[in-house]
């Protein structure tokens, strides 16, 4: 009785801390274009997943329905060419708040070396090299802190400002290869080396990163001369 007692404890309060993952998106329910694989275009409203750096509780998709009322289906990374969502925010102009609508395209990527993992990510920049990003959920002290990000009520600030669209996870992708990470601030080496070593086969932008003529914050800037400059 006693250790049946102390595993339905350990399975509810497990049921507790993961009930909030499950519940978190990307993007809640926001119009959307879904493009299939097979050549089918979707419009109506797309929910997308938003995963855990350190669990994946589930495989990463996207929800789609045509109407608020609509049948819902799921889609898997693997089904979906690309997605365009349309995004109203507000931002202050000459001190008032004014409705804006931005076009965010998300393509499926491979996020590990084997090429097992699928999921999700905002193209920042196309080309040879692909800036993209994505918002995920960050684990502290047994916490759960959800990203400043509109479909997140709330939210509290872990992402630095010059973040792409709050991302807090920041790619360069090259294709057929593994994604780098390439977020702005690190803990173990600066941004300057790092963009030095990954831009060395192109010696002048890596002059340009060297003497501080491109910075951290001109990361999209620098994905852009790469494509145009360097071979």
């Amino acid at each position: 009785m006693i250790k049946q007692f102390i595993m339905k404890k350990t399975i509810y309060i497990l049921i507790i801390l993961i009930f909030p993952l499950q519940l978190s998106a990307q993007y809640g329910w926001t119009k959307a274009d879904v493009h299939l694989k097979n050549g089918t275009v979707l419009n109506g409203e797309a929910s997308l997943t938003m995963m855990s750096k350190t669990i994946n509780l589930k495989k990463e998709k996207v929800k789609f329905r045509t109407t608020k009322k609509g049948k819902k289906s799921k889609y898997t990374p693997d089904k979906v060419d690309y997605i365009i969502f349309t995004i109203e925010y507000k931002e202050k102009e000459n001190g008032k708040k004014v409705t804006k609508i931005k076009k965010a395209k998300y393509i499926p990527i491979y996020l590990n070396e084997k090429q097992t993992k699928l999921g999700f990510v905002e193209l920042i920049v196309d080309g040879k090299l692909r800036l993209v990003g994505r918002t995920i959920l960050i684990q502290s002290a047994g916490n759960t802190i959800f990203p400043d990000h509109p479909s997140v009520p709330n939210s509290a600030v872990v992402s630095s400002p010059i973040y792409f669209l709050d991302h807090n996870e920041i790619m360069l992708l090259k294709e057929g290869k593994r994604p780098k990470v390439f977020n702005q601030i690190s803990l173990t080496k600066s941004f300057k080396n790092r963009a030095s070593d990954y831009f060395k086969d192109c010696p002048s932008l890596q002059a340009k990163i060297k003497n501080k003529e491109l910075k951290k914050e001109d990361l999209e800037e620098i994905v852009n001369y790469y494509n145009s400059s360097c071979n």
